[in-house]
């Protein structure tokens, strides 16, 4: 005989709103050049720590596919101000943002950034995920411009030098040497060496909200949001969301896909339906005629 559950493992009901399509701008979805550009400062002694609980951008391969899937939106500028993606001749990832090659600003990347009267730049990161940061009270960031992007190499200039990275392949490269100082004045002048990281993957499918839109992107996980009941029962476990057991209630196979999207429907799980993290917010939520779900609340979990 089966035990009565304990109130904590109890399913609790959650109230949600299904909107039509046409309330959320389409999702950008291309097939596009991709590079990733990181400037680290290994040689300095990190002062912060920068990451979420899901990483903005989920990378993976699906069939023949292999996608870049940004929940959250991280691309710069307005749909009038760069275009369609037919437009553009590719994207280049940093650790905190996800840029349009051309930009709109002479194609120049900003890979530092400022607080107040400091500048934060990073340690150590992984492109939209974690990182390790130091707190500068002055410092000279480097010029870095993009001058090319296409399917078989990247172009760039750091620092007056022109570098070449072939699709396929990584590298680091060593910037001239700069005089700096702690914000927290600990420890005097010192000097560091920053180093420009850039990976050129090939190309690669973007899946990102439209730009300016403030929903967050999900792909079906299989889910027709027609039949998924409301309110809808929401398994806990210890008083915590259940995120399997939510799935396995929807008839959903996770483990037939690939694990990123696991990533991403624990996102969408702990998001929309957990309610410690969204107490008083009533999710919205659409369906895309490409089966990507959208979805709207007034906070995020994870941020």
């Amino acid at each position: 005989m089966s035990e009565t559950p304990t109130a904590a493992d109890r399913p609790t009901t959650v109230q949600w709103k299904r909107l039509p399509h046409g309330e959320f701008p389409a999702p950008i979805i291309a097939r596009l050049p991709y590079a990733e550009l990181k400037l680290e400062h290994p040689d300095l002694e990190p002062t912060g720590y920068g990451e979420s609980f899901f990483p903005d951008a989920v990378p993976y391969a699906s069939g023949d596919a292999h996608r870049i899937f940004y929940w959250r939106s991280v691309l710069r500028g307005k749909a009038g101000d760069v275009g369609s993606p037919a437009t553009w001749e590719g994207i280049c990832a940093t650790p905190t943002t996800l840029e349009i090659v051309p930009t709109s600003e002479s194609n120049a990347f900003d890979l530092v950034s400022s607080r107040e009267t400091a500048t934060a730049v990073t340690v150590d990161a992984t492109v939209a995920g974690e990182s390790t940061t130091a707190l500068l009270e002055s410092y000279t960031a480097p010029t870095v411009r993009v001058l090319e992007l296409t399917g078989s190499r990247l172009r760039l200039v750091a620092d007056g030098t022109e570098y070449t990275v072939r699709t396929g392949t990584r590298r680091r490269i060593s910037l001239p040497e700069r005089m700096v100082e702690r914000a927290d004045g600990g420890g005097g002048s010192t000097t560091t060496t920053p180093e420009l990281v850039v990976r050129v993957p090939g190309e690669r499918e973007l899946h990102h909200p439209a730009l300016g839109a403030d929903y967050r992107l999900f792909p079906s996980f299989g889910m027709n949001l027609e039949t998924v009941p409301n309110p809808l029962p929401v398994p806990t476990t210890n008083d915590e969301l259940d995120h399997e057991a939510l799935a396995e209630s929807l008839s959903l196979d996770l483990s037939a896909r690939p694990y990123p999207e696991r990533v991403l429907w624990q996102a969408i799980a702990t998001t929309a339906f957990d309610l410690h993290a969204r107490p008083e917010s009533v999710p919205r939520l659409c369906q895309f005629p490409t089966g990507h779900v959208g979805l709207s609340v007034d906070r995020d979990a994870g941020e």
